[in-house]
Order: structure tokens, then sequence, then C-alpha cells
């Protein structure tokens, strides 16, 4: 993939734990993103730091040929949050959190839902596998239109 004069460098995908939505949409947008040089992280605003991902999740990854399993917890930091280009948020109150903890990022802040109807995409944690699954087709949808625009 070619990058675009001004494109971003670094990308923060941003949820609550971190263990389902945003390793979930850093992977599939770093597999998408394969050979460009834009770094992908993750990070929860109320992560416990460590935590593995949801075994639920990398089982859904799994089915599509993808793998999170060396993936770790991390919470989301302001100077991580100011250090990225472009920050993508899976629900309006995280993208109201960032933009609250890190006022300066408000103009690269967005849903990652931003060009489906700024679409939440709910927490698929606790719920039935079919939520998982949903909740990966969401984000591979947001993913690939974002991508398009990177």
């Amino acid at each position: 993939m070619k990058r675009n004069a001004g494109s971003p460098r670094r990308v923060l995908i941003v949820c609550t734990a971190n263990i389902c939505r945003s390793p979930t949409a850093e992977t599939v947008l770093r597999h998408r993103l394969d050979g460009a040089a834009v770094e992908v992280e993750s990070a929860g605003l109320a992560a416990l730091p460590g935590t593995p991902i949801d075994p639920r999740t990398e089982a859904v990854l799994a089915a599509h040929g993808l793998s999170a399993a060396g993936h770790v917890a991390r919470r989301a930091t302001p100077a991580q949050i100011a250090a990225a280009d472009l920050v993508l948020a899976m629900e309006q109150r995280h993208l109201s959190a960032l933009r609250a903890l890190v006022p300066s990022a408000r103009a690269r802040s967005f849903l990652l839902g931003r060009w489906q109807g700024n679409a939440d995409i709910p927490d698929p944690y606790g719920r039935a596998q079919d939520a998982y699954e949903e909740a990966y087709r969401m984000i591979e949808a947001a993913v690939e239109d974002w991508r398009a625009r990177l």
C-alpha cells in the first residue's frame, strides 16, 4: 500500500479493557496494512495491564486466519494518545474520554465506525459467541474503510 502525503505514521485504537475490540482492530488493521510504514497499537481506557486477550476474541481471529495470542492489555496513557497521529475509538463514550484526557487529540480522534455512520462497535465481552463474531464483522468493515483512507 502506498502512503499518501500526510498519512498517519502512528495509529492508536482504543476500547475499554483492551482484550476484545481494540486488539481485534489492531490485528486486522496491521494485517491489512502489511508492508506500510504505519505503527498500529491498541490500549484500553480501563484496562488491567497484562490481561491476555479474551479467548473468544482469539477464536474469532483464528477463524479468520489471524492471531493476537501474545497480546496483553495496556492502559491508554496521555503520552500514548498525544503521540498518535490517528486515534480510533470503539464508542462515542471512549471518544469523549480520550478528548477530555488529551484535548489536543480532538482533531485526530474518531470513531472506528466513522465511515459506517459514526457507528459504535458494541462490546462483546461476556456475551454469546455470535456477539464476538458480529463485533469482528463490524471491525473488519470499519478497518477496511479506514485502510482505504490511510
